[in-house]
This record gives C-alpha cells, structure tokens and sequence, in this order.
C-alpha cells in the first residue's frame, strides 16, 4: 500500500445561494474511467489509502456499495474522457462534491512515474489532498441538453455532406454536371432525367437521394428545437450577442453558447483559446522551433462551429476578409480558416467580457451581389405572380 505525507485541508464551496461554506472532508476519491472498466482509490485527509476498488463498468451497484461505505463528507474527482457523463448523474448523490480532473493537465504533471490505472487514480486523489488537482467543468442540465443538440447536428451535418460527396462522385462519373444536390432537386432531376445515367448508378443515386432527404426533415426538425431552447432565459443574452456576428445564426451560437459554458471562468483570451484546442502545437530542438498543428485538446465541435462561422463571417465583412485573404497567402487556405476561427472566439471573448455587440464594417463584394441578386429573384416571382 502507497502512502503520502500531508496534512488536513480545508476546501471552499460555493452553494446554490452563493454564500461560503468551509467543509472539512474526510475522504478524498480518484477515479480513473475506462470503457468497460474503472478504477477508483479513496485516501484520507492524511493521504493514507482507505479503499480501492477495480471493477467492470456495468457493476454499477457494486461501485454505488464501495461509495457509501466511504466516511462522510467525501470528495470525487473523475479523469475527463468523453464517456463521463453516465458516471457523474449515476455516482453525483452519493458523495459531496463531484469533479472531472482535466487529463491533459493530469499527464503533464505526471513526470516518470509508471502509468497504471491504480497510479492514476491515486494521484488525483492524493492530488485533491494537497489542492493541486486540475479540475474541469461539469456542465448543468440544461447546459448539456443545449451541448447534446449541438453535437447531434454536426453529426448530421457530417453524414449529409458524405452523402452529397457520394452522389457528387456518380454524377461526375458518368460525365454529367447534374442538379444543385438536395432532396428535392436531386429526385426531380432523377424523374426528368434518370436515363442518362446506369441502371447501378441510378439505383445507387436513388439511395443516396432517400439519405439526404431524411437527414434534412431531421435536421428541420432539430433546427426547431434549437430555437427553441435558445429562446430560454439562461441563453438568450449570451445568443442575442452572439447573433450581432455576420455569419453567426441560431445553429452556429447555440453550439458556441453550448461547448463553451460561462465565458467568466476564463480569466483571459489566451486561455480560453487554448482550452478550445486552437492552440499551435510548436515544437522546440537544438535551439530551432517547428510550427505544427493546433493541438486539438478541447471540443472538436466547438472548432468545427467556430471555423464554420469564420468563413461566413469573411464573406459578410470586408475588414475580416482582408485578413483572411492576407493570410491565405501566407500559410494556406485551410490553415487560414483555422486562424480566423481562433480569431472569432477571441473576438466573442471580448464581446461576453465587455458585454458589448459586434461592430459591422461595410458588406463585401460578394454579399452585395448575392444580396443584389436575391432581390432581383424576389421581384420577379412577384411580377409572374
């Protein structure tokens, strides 16, 4: 059995009501989650180890036992993966406090030390202890349900553009310039000529049609919702801000609201930048220093919306799209649109810390054209009509 030195802490919590209160826990537990395993190690104010307990995951009742035979009051700190969440809302009555320690920050702190699932969970236990702990957010109900439709359409979104790229590659392959691809062009184009392509390649065509058109009731169907809980009070000053960006719509801020939580637990851009993963991942040898790539360590959704809502940004406002185009030059197109993405959260940092909307600069040529040609469409339908 591993013992550490330390001495009895007291730790700060804040309550519903906001007030302090000074708790003195007893117990302190580490867990390390996997798939289908967890391991969990609990110590006591002194760092000695009390209990531990290596289990399959599906043994939740067993867990739940090991958990209230544990001395009150207790403290419970989970490695941050994507699966967390099952583990909090089932285990968050039967301690305390409950807390997702930050992994990255966890494996930076580790040194040499050998890597198993006990070490692991001990270290963020006895780490807990001594008030070093890298702790993570834990986001609320209804926080979360606006995170979970967020990532519910980008994942519809990564289905309809595979599907789109498919019947793209049939059209291109048989030679043919086809249809604007949606659901419902693609299957009027179908109808009217159909004949122009195989049998296999109609068959297959038809299939990726009957794809594309139920992903798009689906997403119409989730859009609503969205709006919806946008219009919630605990959102609406954060989504109205939001939606004072060029570019930025009622999808883009809800994931934005969603992945990045409360904007006041960052106390600076750079931060929140790098929590987002949009940092350059550079590395240093011999004295010389290689750029890489960001380093991806927070929400890839987050990146996603955020890239996403950069590009529309650029072609709705002339003095980002001077930039863009600067450094498209430098350093590529695709890197150009990572970089304005990390430009636009640090613009909306400053926006929630200020509390103040974005300032427009003139449309672009390309807006003013599309605008110009919506109205000339818009005006002939009246005059048919």
């Amino acid at each position: 059995m591993e013992n550490y030195s330390g001495k009895t802490k007291q730790y700060e919590i804040f309550s519903e009501s906001r007030e302090v209160t000074t708790v003195r826990f007893s117990c302190f537990i580490g867990v390390d989650l996997h798939k289908t395993t967890v391991t969990l190690r609990a110590v006591d104010p002194s760092v000695k180890v009390i209990s531990s307990l290596r289990t399959h995951t599906k043994c939740v009742k067993k867990i739940e036992d090991w958990l209230n035979e544990l001395p009150r009051p207790k403290w419970m700190a989970v490695e941050a993966v994507s699966f967390t969440e099952w583990f909090i809302d089932r285990y968050r009555d039967c301690v305390d406090r409950i807390d997702i320690a930050d992994a990255t920050e966890l494996a930076r702190r580790r040194g040499k030390r050998r890597k198993t699932d006990r070490n692991d969970a001990l270290d963020i236990a006895v780490r807990l202890v001594r008030g070093d702990c890298p702790l993570g957010f834990i986001a609320d109900e209804s926080l979360m349900y606006l995170r979970k439709l967020g990532r519910h359409w980008r994942q519809l979104s990564k289905i309809l553009t595979r599907a789109k790229q498919c019947m793209r590659s049939i059209f291109d392959a048989a030679n043919i310039r086809g249809p604007s691809i949606s659901g419902a062009t693609a299957q009027t184009w179908i109808l009217g000529h159909g004949d122009l392509l195989k049998d296999v390649q109609r068959e297959s065509l038809a299939n990726f049609i009957d794809i594309i058109s139920l992903i798009e009731r689906q997403r119409e169907t989730l859009r609503r919702k969205i709006i919806f809980a946008n219009r919630s009070e605990e959102f609406s000053a954060r989504i109205f801000m939001l939606k004072s960006i060029p570019g930025i719509d009622e999808i883009w801020a809800c994931i934005i609201t969603a992945e990045v939580g409360p904007f006041d637990r960052f106390p600076n851009a750079d931060t929140i930048e790098f929590w987002a993963g949009l940092t350059r991942d550079n590395k240093e040898s011999a004295g010389r220093t290689q750029s890489g790539g960001i380093t991806k360590a927070g929400s890839a959704t987050l990146r996603w919306a955020l890239c996403q809502a950069a590009m529309a940004l650029c072609r709705s406002d002339v003095r980002q799209d001077a930039i863009k185009q600067r450094l498209v030059k430098r350093i590529g197109k695709v890197k150009a649109n990572v970089a304005m993405g990390r430009r636009l959260l640090r613009i909306i940092y400053a926006m929630m810390r200020d509390g103040t909307l974005y300032e427009r600069s003139e449309p672009t040529d390309r807006l003013r054209r599309s605008i110009k040609k919506a109205n000339y469409v818009k005006r002939n339908k009246r005059e048919v009509a």
